[in-house]
């Protein structure tokens, strides 16, 4: 039973840190061309056309038309219905920076940039933009697209697979829409931006996902809670601790305040789901040195939900909104998760051998899972 129940849990999850799929797209307007730039973090991309990695220079050139045709064809520009030519601008391994910083959303991870150009067809009365970036991947892509025109955003949108994002080429409308970047009360609607229930919602929503199916290492972290013991007081006072020690470091990583590096943050979340798993397996009563320890991890996985939020980019002047919506989401993800458990598990709790057959085997391959990936992205990050 213990190795079914795990199987079924595990199986989904055996993978390296999980794509985000998340793109930004960054369209300028000018008198008879659009411009484009593109930029996507390498492991998407890489996760998408089906490499394991890219570690040189000849890779990089050898596979560059191959990762500037996938941008190409999953980007889609329509005037007046109808398809222009395109031109490929500018293709750059980074984008130019190691570390590149786009506004809301913050690449800490190696990204590749792509920029494109098209004619703008003579008297074009309106522009159609879709995006099909990482239709491939297993969690839902998110598109952070902007128009810009005479040097300011006039339009801003988060787009998924179905989207599209339109604009009016007239010269009125687009002199209104510059008229209304200048007037703070108007701002909020040209650039897309979302009211307060749209948000909560959405990011409540994200949060969950990120949890469930999204997050398989956080699912493993939760059950390496559960599986300690069959107790309401253990497992509540380790969710807490896990609970306020991840809101912590991922408000202040939305601050600015403080943050990893994903190379640095999802080794650690891999070693947390070993080192919870281990305990399970010498340890059956609750001792403070495990609520630290939970704590600390929880501190870990709380700069890994940041990473998240900051790829797909922050509505501003909600970051209030944005931060609860997303932790409540997180939660509702880890309840569903230890309600699931229990109402596998919950008839084995009061037998002798609960623990010996069903927590230990339980516990055992959760921490060689934690451990692969431990040793897994350790080994990706050297290499």
């Amino acid at each position: 039973f213990a190795a079914g129940l795990t199987a079924a849990l595990l199986l989904p999850g055996m993978a390296k840190a999980h794509p985000s799929g998340v793109s930004r797209v960054d369209l300028t307007l000018r008198a008879d061309t659009l411009e484009g730039r593109i930029d996507a973090k390498s492991g998407d991309v890489f996760y998408a056309l089906g490499f394991e990695s890219i570690d040189n220079a000849h890779e990089y050139s050898s596979m560059a038309d191959r990762i500037a045709f996938y941008y190409q064809t999953r980007l889609g520009v329509k005037f007046d219905g109808r398809e222009p030519a395109m031109r490929v601008l500018q293709y750059k391994k980074n984008g130019g920076d190691p570390a590149l910083k786009m506004d809301s959303l913050d690449f800490v991870d190696t990204t590749i940039a792509l920029r494109l150009g098209w004619a703008i067809p003579p008297g074009a009365k309106r522009l159609e933009v879709g995006s099909k970036l990482f239709a491939e991947l297993e969690v839902q892509p998110l598109c952070h697209m902007r128009i810009f025109y005479q040097g300011k955003e006039i339009k801003r949108a988060f787009l998924d697979l179905d989207d599209r994002l339109t604009l009016s080429l007239e010269p009125d409308s687009l002199r209104a829409l510059l008229e209304a970047v200048d007037k703070p009360a108007a701002a909020g609607a040209v650039s897309g931006s979302e009211s307060g229930p749209s948000v909560i919602g959405r990011f409540i929503w994200l949060g969950f996902t990120h949890i469930i199916p999204e997050g398989t290492d956080h699912i493993l972290f939760v059950l390496g809670l559960f599986f300690f013991s069959v107790l309401l007081r253990p497992l509540l006072l380790q969710v807490t601790a896990f609970t306020v020690a991840h809101s912590i470091t991922l408000g202040l990583s939305l601050l600015g305040v403080f943050s990893l590096p994903s190379r640095i943050v999802e080794p650690l979340i891999a070693l947390s789901i070993a080192v919870v798993a281990i305990e399970n397996i010498f340890f059956r009563k609750l001792r403070p040195s495990r609520i630290l320890i939970v704590f600390a991890f929880g501190l870990i996985h709380g700069l890994g939900f940041a990473g998240v939020l900051k790829g797909l980019g922050l509505p501003e002047g909600q970051f209030f909104q944005v931060l609860v919506s997303f932790n409540v989401g997180v939660e509702l993800g880890q309840l569903t998760v230890i309600a699931a458990a229990s109402a596998l598990t919950f008839w084995m709790w009061k037998k002798p051998w609960y623990h010996n057959r069903v927590v230990v085997p339980v516990s055992v391959l959760i921490a060689a899972v934690g451990l692969f990936w431990f040793v897994q992205r350790i080994l990706l990050v050297a290499g």
